[in-house]
């Protein structure tokens, strides 16, 4: 992700007055219930501290004691208040510092300190780097440059600075770097020097002075990555390579020869040694300078470019730039196996019966989770992981783009495509368009498996397999054109009672009646619903579901919008400020809640009172606002969420779910109320009505079941 912004000079000047807060949970959300599982392989920076290794990523902090283990994990749930980290370090004092995304966190695991930093519009920032100054920390961020006091009111902003002499406002900065009275900051735009004894002053742009690529082409990029001073020289690394800056005539940059055609580089100052990493035409390496020269160091078992590292206990510890984590052993580099999450974009999630957790991911084969670690399937899916789905008899059926459907039968791996089945490839992939089985849509009846191909090359987008006859090809059929879907451009699926749901990219919902045998297309009926006709809030579709009562929920680029049976028009479901309006997915929990996933928070709507609450990363454990999708675990009550960050999922707080109202229990018992917060909890999964009695047969209550309990 690219982190830099140009920004106008009234905004600028509007981020002067940066907010920023003491981070106080709302455990009203149960910040405290939500429990995470994220990536460790995206690594931004490694630190020894102590006798551990911290290793900051985008998925948490891994601090590791040693690498035959597993490192604890600190989430946003254990104090950090984010997952998106970039930088530690530790002062003087002692203490810890992280820089996350929109927090600065005074780290003591559970006992830290969170501050968010906003900017004048109430915008998260992102911080990239610290450096201490006594009582003072240096923070650099996506907009500028923070001053920050760690004692003031127990930790405050002080100032910040956005204007750089003639780089762009604004710019981004990577890395600091204090020599005596002068403070240096490598930016999205060049480097820049001031003197920092009088802070008030670097408000002003003409006190910086600046080496960007227009004055100094010689650099390769606007982008300086980072600044340090080793061996009395000064050195900054940019997208070009590495350079020394020479005053001695006039000032230029001199290249240091690390790798063919250097198309980024770091620097690392490690006890007594400056470390380099970099990428090049021939992949890249990294090693250390001394003497103004580079020393190549092994590379032999890294899987691509090292992006940092740093020495641990006797071994050089690496972080590659396509993920994982490494340590060198007996002259080879291995990699630290306890990483968490294969990936962190999530897809789309499943889960069976037996707990067995399916994850898609955008760009890479699917993981399963069997309660101890994951496994990643080694199967082809082209573009990525779509749409997953789990059969009647547990087994994981995944949907990828461009190479059909498989289905994940224990070891056995089954793949169905454009050769032994219905479905087919589509028009936008030339040349390989007739190969590019596109499916991003599922649903079951439990006998019969729909899947949407988006735009079928031959006008029928909907396959139909029959999981009692997989195997032989005339047991599969598909719908189409012909049967009055007049579109192929099909974006998502959803099935009860012999209706199928079906949404479209531009042409709004079609609601098609198979019946109970969808080969039989005798007492077939679809209906074609659109904004114009019965009032749906918009036809760019991205979700479909249907509620345990019938009604058609349907979520799209403008919000959400439900089907009124009684007057058979849409009727717009009203998200609360703040998120939306483009809506990802719905879901059902079946007691009487629909959560609402959107690109910025999910929604949770309790369809008995009406209330709704928002969840993202400020106010729960939520571990990313941006929601792919949701799923209502059934068998345990669990609700999952995946996420662009990796998956959070909120246990069940009544126990193990049953649609059996012999199995039924309330708890806690006895139920003694100790405060207004105290519930009284029912495993029903289902919505009912309960009526509460005394011991003496007196009715106490009588209202409908929800998730929320009894007060």
């Amino acid at each position: 992700m690219d982190n830099t912004k140009n920004l106008s000079r009234p905004t600028l000047i509007a981020l002067s007055v940066v907010i920023i807060a003491l981070l106080v949970p709302v455990q009203l959300f149960g910040a405290d219930r939500w429990v995470n599982w994220t990536s460790f392989e995206d690594v931004r920076r490694m630190r020894v501290i102590d006798d551990t290794l911290f290793i900051v990523t985008s998925g948490g902090l891994l601090a590791v004691t040693d690498p035959t283990l597993p490192g604890q994990q600190i989430l946003n749930t254990d104090g950090l208040g984010t997952i998106d980290l970039a930088d530690i370090i530790v002062d003087a004092s002692g203490e810890k510092w992280i820089a996350g995304l929109g927090r600065l966190v005074r780290f003591d695991y559970e006992n830290s300190d969170q501050f968010i930093f906003r900017d004048s519009e109430d915008r998260i920032v992102r911080l990239h780097c610290l450096f201490d100054d006594a009582d003072l920390l240096w923070v650099g961020t996506e907009i500028g440059l923070v001053l920050f006091s760690k004692t003031l009111f127990g930790g405050q902003i002080l100032d910040s600075y956005t204007l750089f002499g003639d780089l762009n406002a604004g710019a981004a900065v990577y890395d600091i770097l204090l020599q005596d009275d002068s403070i240096w900051i490598a930016t999205s735009a060049g480097l820049a020097v001031a003197d920092r004894s009088n802070t008030a002053s670097l408000k002003s742009p003409s006190a910086w002075t600046t080496f960007d690529i227009g004055d100094y082409p010689e650099l390769g990029s606007e982008i300086v990555r980072n600044v340090k001073i080793f061996e009395n020289e000064l050195y900054v690394a940019t997208q070009g390579g590495v350079f020394i800056l020479d005053r001695d005539v006039d000032t230029s940059f001199v290249k240091i020869d690390i790798g063919p055609g250097c198309d980024d580089a770091r620097l690392r100052v490690e006890s007594d040694s400056l470390f380099y990493y970099y990428s090049d035409t021939s992949g890249g390496g990294f090693g250390y300078i001394i003497n103004s020269t580079a020393q190549p160091l092994n590379t032999v078992g890294l899987t691509s470019y090292p992006l940092t590292g740093v020495g641990y206990d006797g071994s050089r510890w690496v972080a590659a730039s396509g993920g994982g984590i490494f340590y060198e052993s007996g002259g080879a580099y291995v990699a630290y196996p306890f990483t968490g999450l294969p990936g962190s974009d999530i897809s789309d999630l499943t889960v069976n019966a037996d707990g067995l957790v399916t994850a898609g991911f955008s760009s890479r084969p699917p993981a399963q989770f069997d309660g101890d670690e994951w496994t990643i399937r080694d199967l082809w899916v082209r573009g990525g992981t779509t749409d997953l789905l789990t059969d009647r008899d547990g087994r994981a059926w995944v949907g990828t783009e461009g190479n059909g459907i498989w289905i994940l039968d224990d070891d056995q791996l089954i793949n169905y495509d454009e050769n032994n089945s219905t479905m087919r490839g589509n028009t936008q992939n030339p040349p390989n368009g007739q190969t590019w089985v596109f499916v991003n849509g599922m649903a079951t009846d439990g006998r019969y498996v729909y899947m949407a191909c988006f735009i079928a090359l031959n006008g029928y987008p909907i396959a139909i397999a029959d999981q009692n006859n997989l195997d032989n090809l005339a047991s599969w059929d598909s719908l189409g054109v012909a049967d009055g879907i007049t579109t192929t451009t099909i974006v998502d699926l959803d099935y009860q009672d012999g209706y199928l749901a079906i949404g479209t990219e531009g042409s709004g919902v079609f609601n098609y009646y198979l019946g109970s045998n969808p080969h039989d297309r005798s007492d077939d009926t679809v209906h074609h619903w659109i904004a114009d006709s019965v009032y749906l809030i918009s036809d760019k579709v991205k979700a479909v579901e249907f509620a345990p009562n019938g009604e058609l929920w349907v979520g799209t680029n403008l919000g959400v919008s439900r089907f009124d049976l009684g007057v058979d028009f849409f009727r717009t479901v009203e998200l609360p400020a703040g998120v939306g309006p483009l809506v990802t997915d719905i879901e059902f929990d079946g007691r009487g809640s629909v959560w609402i996933g959107t690109a910025n928070g999910l929604v949770r709507i309790d369809l008995v009172d009406d209330t709704k609450t928002v969840f993202n990363t400020l106010n729960s454990g939520l571990v990313s606002y941006h929601v792919n999708n949701v799923t209502f675990d059934r068998f345990t009550g669990r609700l999952y969420v995946a996420t662009d960050a990796g998956i959070s999922y909120l246990p069940s707080e009544i126990g193990t779910p049953t649609a059996d109202v012999e199995k039924v229990i309330a708890f806690p018992n006895p139920f003694v109320v100790g405060s207004s917060v105290d519930r009284l909890n029912f495993n029903f999964l289902e919505r009912a009505t309960v009526t509460i009695f005394t011991v003496a047969g007196e009715q106490v209550w009588e209202g409908e079941l929800t998730a929320d309990g009894w007060d």
